[in-house]
């Protein structure tokens, strides 16, 4: 209890926030230009194997984010504090080491795999698939990466759990939506209300 207590203030007091703010603009202003179409990723392998490499990738995302969501939350919460700490240390080695490069990857490879039909704004499922993803990456996939790789907290498992467990609960369902409305049903809510508000598109 009073772990957590002084753990807040000393995170208020971060004098690298506004550094790692800018960070997280940066990285979420760079991933939008091929929304907007300003940007678009030639494929230098072959359709099969970018198709294999994306396709494997979020595999690998999708288990990681059920698995910790679940997984993880229920460990620190309940047991020892010994053992919450080597939880967050198996999630800190998970969020580097798997979420870090499939988030880039999937994406990445997506993308590369709709330029051969016109860019994302021409494939309003893939579109939403991207914008689900990028919103994803915005509350919670670059926060966490970011807070795990500085690992200030290291030594108490419980810091923030509350807003961690909120942010992943809203990644999944954003997976679920990519992965079930997207890509399985090739839905598309949010593509032409929202290019056609910008003018890149004709709205709905």
């Amino acid at each position: 209890m009073n772990q957590t207590a002084t753990a807040s203030p000393a995170a208020e007091a971060d004098p690298q926030r506004y550094f790692w703010y800018g960070v997280w603009v940066l990285v979420m202003t760079v991933s939008a230009l091929p929304m907007l179409g300003l940007v678009t990723i030639p494929r230098f392998m072959g359709y099969t194997a970018t198709l294999v490499v994306h396709e494997l990738s979020a595999f690998l995302y999708f288990g990681h984010t059920f698995f910790s969501n679940i997984w993880s939350l229920l460990i620190r919460k309940t047991q020892p504090v010994e053992v919450g700490i080597w939880a967050r240390a198996l999630l800190r080695k998970l969020c580097l080491g798997v979420t870090a490069p499939t988030a880039v990857t999937t994406p990445l490879f997506g993308v590369m795999l709709i330029d051969d039909w016109g860019g994302l704004t021409n494939v309003p499922w893939a579109w939403d698939a991207y914008f689900a993803f990028w919103l994803m990456a915005g509350f919670s996939v670059v926060p966490d990466v970011i807070r795990y790789a500085r690992n200030r907290n290291a030594g108490n498992p419980m810091h923030g759990m509350m807003s961690g467990g909120i942010r992943g609960m809203l990644a999944l369902v954003a997976t679920l939506y990519i992965l079930l409305y997207c890509m399985i049903a090739r839905g598309s809510l949010f593509h032409g209300p929202i290019l056609g508000a910008l003018g890149i598109v004709n709205g709905p």
